[in-house]
């Protein structure tokens, strides 16, 4: 039997499944369809509720919308930091266990790791409900990177008190933001930006992208894996950082990611529209050059690294997801690191080809 993940609220779209499979293959295994993003809390609570084992294969079944994909990505990686194997099923002929798990990452040393100078970010809010796979010993990053991670209320965020859904509200939680920047002495900053949707009626989406143009690392969703991946990215190649989903993955190694908080002086062109979730707020599509990129993602215990040159081939965009939109080509090595062991959701996309100075 098939255990769906019930669409979050904020997917108002009709959910059907992507594909179907054999009747025999849903009676020997523990499939999951991840239909929608935000589902991330209910697939704790199908193990909470005993109707997932970890101790066996879990597959889960993913469609190219909606950010199915990027929630399974988060389940797997939860799945696997209990010792457990799982996979992403992208079609009904993907039912095979890999015999060996992607050997894209590598240890990083201590040496790549660590900062000369103690550095300060903020974390404003805790990070999101979604984020099962993301959190982070606080001393452990501490000791490592020699970066002290500051809480910060979300509160100080909500206040506000201005109640606008466009650039006015938009530019008023950039200018908060940064007043934060200031107060504690921070060098980066992530923020619980979905908190904003029901308080101040806006996103975070215009506040990190220019926070990020300006040189100070902005992660959303309240990130911290993210942000500490921006701030090694930062320190190595001074390349400003798009924070990305990926939402769909080709046997082929192409795969489509996509974010909302994207730096616009990456951007060849870009305009304004709504947050996807939400259809509220200002959010940002923006066309990035093609050309060479580089993949990266720091793991939560700061013992996996994942860096892989990537080619930027197209720009799209769909209405049913997140608003900045590029394909990628990569090679199946890459693909299978993320349908069988990725290092959580968010993996942070920069500019050149960068692998080898993480290595």
């Amino acid at each position: 039997m098939i255990l769906h993940i019930l669409s979050s609220e904020m997917h108002r779209e009709a959910l059907t499944l992507p594909f179907e499979l054999p009747a025999s293959f849903l009676e020997k295994n523990q499939v999951v369809a991840v239909l929608t993003g935000g589902t991330e809390a209910k697939f704790i609570q199908l193990v909470d509720e005993g109707l997932i084992d970890l101790n066996k294969p879990v597959f889960l079944m993913v469609s190219g919308h909606s950010n199915s994909l990027a929630a399974s990505l988060e389940i797997l990686s939860f799945i696997r930091s209990h010792n457990g194997i799982g996979k992403v099923m992208t079609s009904a002929t993907d039912t095979q266990l890999p015999e060996e798990q992607s050997a894209v990452s590598i240890r990083p040393s201590e040496a790549l790791l660590h900062n000369d100078q103690t550095l300060r970010l903020g974390v404003v809010g805790f990070p999101s409900d979604w984020l099962i796979a993301s959190r982070v010993d606080y001393q452990q990053v501490l000791d490592r990177m020699n970066i002290e991670l500051v809480d910060i209320p979300i509160e100080e965020m909500t206040k506000l008190g201005v109640v606008d859904p466009g650039m006015k509200g938009a530019e008023a939680i950039y200018e908060r933001l940064k007043e934060l920047v200031h107060q504690y002495d921070l060098q980066g900053v992530t923020l619980r930006c979905f908190d904003l949707l029901t308080t101040v009626k806006n996103t975070g989406c215009i506040a990190l992208s220019k926070l990020n143009d300006e040189g100070i690392p902005a992660a959303c969703e309240g990130d911290i894996p993210t942000l500490l991946t921006m701030m090694l990215c930062k320190k190595l190649t001074g390349e400003l950082c798009f924070q990305v989903n990926p939402a769909r993955i080709q046997p082929n190694g192409e795969m489509l990611f996509a974010h909302c908080t994207l730096p616009l002086k990456m951007t060849e062109k870009h305009e304004y529209t709504t947050h996807f979730e939400s259809g509220i707020g200002v959010a940002i599509h923006g066309d990035l050059p093609t050309g060479d990129y580089t993949l990266v993602k720091l793991s939560p215990d700061m013992k996996r690294l994942m860096a892989q040159d990537v080619e930027l081939e197209r720009c799209q965009f769909e209405p049913n997801l997140c608003r900045t939109q590029v394909w990628i080509k990569a090679t199946p090595e890459v693909s299978q690191y993320f349908l069988t062991a990725p290092i959580a959701n968010h993996h942070i996309l920069i500019r050149g080809h960068h692998a080898s100075k993480f290595k």
